[in-house]
């Protein structure tokens, strides 16, 4: 059976150790109510975190444990704070009998009504699972762009239409633009606190090749109105970069040996390099 995540919240809370943040999305004319619903159950047992952001000027600082954030529905404020705390997971409610419920939980400590919450996990997901996964991966970034849009995340950078193109070409082809999978490598682990080189590297080590440059008319000319000069940043899935570098190692140093049974073709055997890349390091090393 699905775990319900609010009932943990509440039944940890209890415990003063309910770790993800909760999130209630709420209509403006509510903020105060709310706010006040919830600090009013606080006690020497169990301490509510309490943070109303519904301006752009405040200062936030967020508790470890027992953290509720209540944010205005509509007003997509920048949550600076937010990007450094949002990897301990989040759980978002906006639906107004949902957070009702949630409240009048908290109150009487009822879990039991929990399954009637209508309620988002926004956790870490294994990145190349989502890489892999052709045929989710439009709605899994859609969707989590969407969510955290809301609570003052803006992950996309270019028009919509730039994605769905690189996306399209990215399941026919196996090559991603770069600014793609660096969008999905973000939300998939909620990282928006590396830079773009830090998580570039990250997504080389993982996929095993590195970025290149083509031009736009390999992928689309609509891309166009999106890209400078006319280039695009791509990863090419199709061959591992790692991995070749590391058994263009092994047959150098094999040929640095000397061995008369380590020939060009028995190196080529081995290192499962094409003969002619084998002789071509071979030359190298002996023709001058």
């Amino acid at each position: 059976m699905k775990e319900n995540k609010i009932e943990k919240w509440i039944s940890d809370s209890n415990q003063n150790n309910a770790n993800p943040i909760l999130i209630l999305n709420v209509k403006e004319q509510d903020i105060e109510n709310i706010l006040k619903s919830i600090k009013k159950l606080n006690n020497i047992k169990r301490h509510f975190f309490v943070n109303k952001i519904d301006c752009m000027q405040q200062e936030n600082k967020f508790s470890l444990i027992n953290q509720i954030l209540i944010i205005q529905k509509n007003h997509y404020i920048l949550i600076k704070e937010i990007k450094e705390h949002i990897k301990r997971k989040c759980i978002y409610i906006e639906d107004d009998r949902s957070i009702k419920i949630f409240i009048n939980a908290l109150d009487i400590n009822r879990i039991d009504s929990c399954n009637e919450i209508k309620y988002e996990v926004i956790e870490r997901t294994d990145f190349l699972t989502i890489l892999q996964d052709k045929t989710s991966l439009r709605k899994f970034l859609f969707d989590r762009v969407e969510i955290l849009e809301k609570i003052g995340i803006h992950v996309l950078d270019k028009h919509i239409e730039f994605y769905m193109l690189v996306i399209d070409y990215y399941i026919k082809h196996n090559v991603i633009a770069a600014n793609l999978i660096h969008k999905l490598y973000q939300i998939a682990n909620l990282d928006f606190v590396s830079s773009s080189r830090a998580i570039g590297d990250k997504i080389s080590i993982i996929c095993g090749v590195k970025s290149k440059a083509t031009h736009i008319s390999n992928i689309s000319i609509n891309l166009r109105k999106y890209v400078i000069n006319n280039n695009i940043k791509v990863y090419d899935l199709n061959f591992n970069q790692i991995e070749y570098d590391t058994k263009l190692d092994i047959a150098t140093k094999l040929l640095r040996l000397d061995s008369k049974d380590l020939t060009v073709e028995k190196i080529s055997t081995i290192t499962k390099l094409p003969f002619y890349e084998i002789e071509k390091l071979y030359k190298q090393k002996y023709i001058r």
